[in-house]
């Protein structure tokens, strides 16, 4: 899911930018957008069973009629919000606001900040900068992505995987796993994924590596396949996997002390 971050000083025309950029991203794909409010703070009508929902703890409360769904979620940060969008298979998240963000930005007026990659653009521009946009990969926003390129008639499953760094292996305990070359982290991951799609009978994969210092418990690979049948997907799977582990996750370790306990 590609990040198209919008920013500018009050009344810099950012809504009118984004009007004008939401139906040019719906021809390519799922569309959202994030709006921070600031200090505006939306009121949910009191009294209403989905105010009371929430008022009593509820973790999401959804409200929906025949033309839309409301939904709220106490204490949902930015990055939670993404993750959520990239499950519901976002192909495009407009943010407005949020300026302290890293993300590579679209600065409208004549706002000063990091990260600027285009200023003042026609909304038509951001199209063929869209591979300088932030990206935001989950588990479930690749198999959406699978689902969308390669499903047919002779599709029989998707197979994913999920690899998580380990804190205790025997008597070792993991503290980080460092994967800060991030040339060599995408030039093996695109190795990995081109062997991966050659096996007999799979349609497609989506192999997403982070990069960086990952802790211990922290998601760290995300697979997803599509095949004509199970075997082939676990075939592929398995492959890659095997090769990410003795190629990527052998090395890198930082070790913080021996382990006590059961392993």
């Amino acid at each position: 899911m590609r990040i198209i971050h919008v920013v500018g000083r009050k009344k810099s025309g950012k809504t009118t930018f984004i009007h004008s950029l939401i139906p040019i991203l719906r021809k390519r794909g799922k569309t959202a957008v994030i709006k921070n409010l600031h200090t505006h703070i939306f009121e949910q009508p009191p009294g209403t069973d989905t105010t009371t929902h929430y008022e009593h703890g509820a973790d999401i409360v959804i409200g929906t009629d025949p033309e839309k769904a409301i939904i709220a979620i106490p204490n949902g940060s930015l990055h939670d919000m993404l993750n959520l969008l990239s499950d519901q298979g976002m192909d495009f998240v407009i943010i407005e606001g949020h300026k302290a963000e890293p993300f590579p930005k679209v600065v409208l007026g004549d706002l000063e900040i990091e990260n600027c990659i285009l200023r003042n653009p026609e909304p038509e521009e951001v199209i063929t900068h869209i591979n300088e946009c932030a990206e935001v990969f989950t588990l479930q926003g690749l198999v959406h992505e699978l689902k969308r390129d390669y499903m047919s008639d002779d599709t029989g499953c998707i197979a994913a995987f999920n690899g998580i760094v380990r804190k205790v292996t025997g008597t070792e305990i993991t503290k980080t796993l460092d994967f800060s070359d991030t040339k060599t982290i995408h030039t093996l991951s695109a190795d990995i994924l081109k062997d991966m799609e050659q096996i007999p009978g799979v349609l497609g994969v989506r192999f997403h590596h982070r990069t960086g210092i990952i802790p211990a418990g922290d998601d760290l690979t995300y697979i997803a396949v599509i095949a004509q049948h199970r075997q082939e997907a676990f075939a592929a799977l398995m492959q890659g996997i095997d090769r990410m582990k003795t190629e990527l996750h052998d090395v890198g370790k930082t070790l913080e002390g021996e382990y006590h306990g059961n392993a």
